[in-house]
């Protein structure tokens, strides 16, 4: 256990900056997935046509990240990040102008963009700011806020579009952004200009190409055809061509050998199938709910909302923790509170008292908030100034490249399950998810061991 030193009064200020940002791409991919019904009225499209509005998001989110780190050394990660909010803004006004579906999806692919850059120029800002011995806590207030926008996203969402047509649901990002800029340029430190590298343009093709194909492929793997094997496949030789020729270019545009490093290489582990079971219960609990236990669409809301609501507490705590016991223990905690708390849920059925399994979901959702931040943080600790930026890259690349994977595990099981009834896919499911909650405790376990061997090494 160390003693954290305090974070100073202009670094909490520029952190809270920074989560302001956070919540405003993350409350758009929520409060936006509300207002689908109303945008496919509106525009006269299908509701395959007009999924893509949040699939485009989502895919622009994903291309983005790979060259954020070389634009991070070239602009400075804070004057990156205001860049980014002020194209996060400006798409923001043009997506509530569109006048047609394609428009908006266009528009949306940049806008997803520049919610990537933020995403990580804004860690990558508060890591420099604070240094590793207090990045728990700036990390855990991030998550915190951020942590609230898919709560207050479709509630907002909903209300919003029973007194406004769907072009109120971007509007609504135009005076949250103007604060969040406002603050920015008084508080947020601008960073280095520096000379990266040229860019490895071969390298960066493959990536932009095979990161959000295999993205969108995984998620959409759970209805099985031949076009999402084929982009699967496509975006998996990308993703194998780039790491190969990663390894191999003095220059790369990530930095994998980062991954070799005992620290990282178990945290981003950590990350990936903390990631993996947390998107897949997010896709198994509704359907479950409602397929299982009889729940209406509303009612599986209200449900599954304690849960979301402890995850949000507990990241907060788990800034702290983070900070005094370090990432790896904190992170082995929580995965062990998952897995304690995903074991039962197999065995349950409509018969299931509604305190148990509100009980479970509380207390999963306090393991997820001592869990996958933590992990991060440890990745990002562990990293020097000149490459947080590629930390920050890898572990939100691989935090997706793992939810989408545990989604596509889980609910592919379920659908075949379903065959022999609810309570084998179900069973089957969960039974999935067990295992990959079990997995992170192992790679929690890791992150811990390597984390202490590493204070031994400095000290001797």
């Amino acid at each position: 256990m160390t003693t954290a030193p305090p974070v100073p009064r202009t670094v909490w200020i520029a952190s809270g900056v920074m989560a302001l940002g956070g919540f405003l791409g993350n409350m758009d991919a929520s409060i936006v997935a509300v207002g689908l019904e109303s945008m496919r009225d509106s525009l006269g499209v299908a509701l395959t046509g007009i999924q893509w509005v949040a699939t485009a998001y989502l895919l622009g989110l994903s291309a983005a990240l790979p060259l954020t780190p070389w634009l991070g050394h070239r602009f400075g990660a804070g004057r990156l990040w205001l860049g980014a909010l002020a194209a996060f803004l400006l798409t923001s006004v043009a997506c509530a102008l569109a006048p047609d579906a394609g428009t908006l999806i266009g528009v949306r692919a940049v806008q997803g963009m520049a919610a990537g850059v933020m995403v990580t120029a804004g860690q990558t800002v508060i890591g420099l700011a604070v240094g590793p011995e207090r990045l728990g806590r700036t990390m855990g207030t991030l998550a915190l806020v951020v942590g609230l926008a898919p709560v207050i996203g479709p509630s907002a969402g909903g209300f919003l579009l029973a007194h406004f047509p769907w072009p109120v649901l971007f509007w609504l990002n135009v005076p949250i952004g103007l604060l969040a800029f406002g603050l920015a340029l008084r508080y947020v430190p601008r960073g280095d200009r520096g000379q990266p590298p040229p860019v490895d343009w071969r390298g960066l093709a493959l990536v932009s190409l095979g990161l959000p194909l295999l993205v969108y492929a995984l998620t959409e793997l759970a209805t099985p055809g031949s076009l999402d094997v084929v982009l699967a496949s496509i975006g998996a030789a990308a993703m194998g061509l780039f790491t190969w020729r990663s390894l191999r270019v003095p220059h790369p545009v990530l930095q994998l050998r980062l991954a070799a490093r005992p620290v990282l290489g178990a945290a981003l582990v950590s990350v990936l199938l903390g990631g993996a079971g947390m998107f897949g219960a997010v896709l198994l609990l509704p359907l479950w709910f409602q397929v299982r236990l009889g729940a209406g669409t509303a009612e599986s809301g209200v449900l599954l909302a304690p849960m979301g609501l402890a995850t949000t507490v507990f990241v907060f705590a788990a800034g702290r923790l983070t900070d005094r016991y370090g990432g790896g223990t904190v992170a082995l905690a929580g995965s062990l509170v998952v897995l304690a708390s995903t074991v039962p849920l197999p065995w349950l059925g409509p018969d299931a008292p509604g305190w148990f399994v509100q009980a479970l979901l509380l207390v999963r959702g306090a393991g997820l908030g001592l869990s996958v931040m933590p992990a991060s943080t440890a990745a990002y600790a562990s990293a020097g100034a000149g490459e947080l930026g590629h930390a920050t890259a890898l572990v939100n690349i691989v935090m997706r490249v793992g939810g989408a994977l545990g989604g596509a595990v889980c609910v592919i099981v379920l659908s075949h399950g379903l065959a022999d009834g609810p309570a084998t896919g179900f069973g089957w499911a969960f039974g999935v998810l067990a295992a990959l909650c079990a997995l992170a405790v192992v790679a929690t376990a890791w992150l811990r061991h390597a984390e202490r061997s590493s204070t031994v090494d400095k000290r001797v």
